[in-house]
């Protein structure tokens, strides 16, 4: 006996308009040659760029090892991995505070022997600008303005982009 019986529709209920339209509102917009992408993080009220090769990794804030007569910007040394890495604070640098409801991570800059901490506000970020989005960079604390790259406009918000082993160095010099 080959009886066949009709099977009930099961699944989600329908999407409410207002989610329809957003998930169908845009698709991905396509690669072109000449985007600029960077990985995008803040500090305080700082909004940083840096290229993904210059950053090799993201950790939550680990213990913190203060070193004696140090620049109050050089935190102390941290413990990466059996590797030991200077940790820096370039709040006061940017002459900022750190935002109080963001989670404190560290975002390493180099690679080897040649990398240093910087402490971030939250998770880093992936951000695309067009040519066209550069500007001058507007004037900047002295320590700073040297190791300016270049900066970027997205919406109402600057973003920098640092020569970050020249800004590093500079603040331990």
């Amino acid at each position: 006996m080959n009886a066949t019986y009709p099977l009930p529709i099961v699944g989600l209920p329908p999407m409410p308009p207002e989610l329809a339209a957003l998930a169908g509102a845009q698709a991905p917009a396509e690669a072109r040659p000449d985007d600029i992408v960077r990985q995008a993080f803040r500090i305080g009220g700082m909004r940083l760029l840096a290229p993904f090769a210059a950053a090799s990794e993201l950790v939550e804030m680990p213990n913190v090892y203060p070193l004696p007569r140090m620049p109050a910007n050089l935190l102390g040394l941290v413990n990466l991995h059996g590797r030991i890495v200077p940790l820096f604070d370039l709040a006061a640098l940017f002459e900022t505070q750190h935002l109080p409801r963001e989670k404190r991570m560290v975002l390493v800059i180099g690679h080897g022997n040649d990398a240093a901490g910087i402490v971030i506000d939250g998770l880093p970020r992936r951000l695309v600008f067009r040519p066209e989005h550069q500007i001058v960079t507007p004037a900047l604390p002295a320590a700073a303005a040297d190791a300016a790259l270049a900066t970027y406009v997205q919406g109402p918000d600057a973003w920098f982009e640092f020569d970050y082993a020249s800004l590093l160095e500079q603040l331990v010099s």
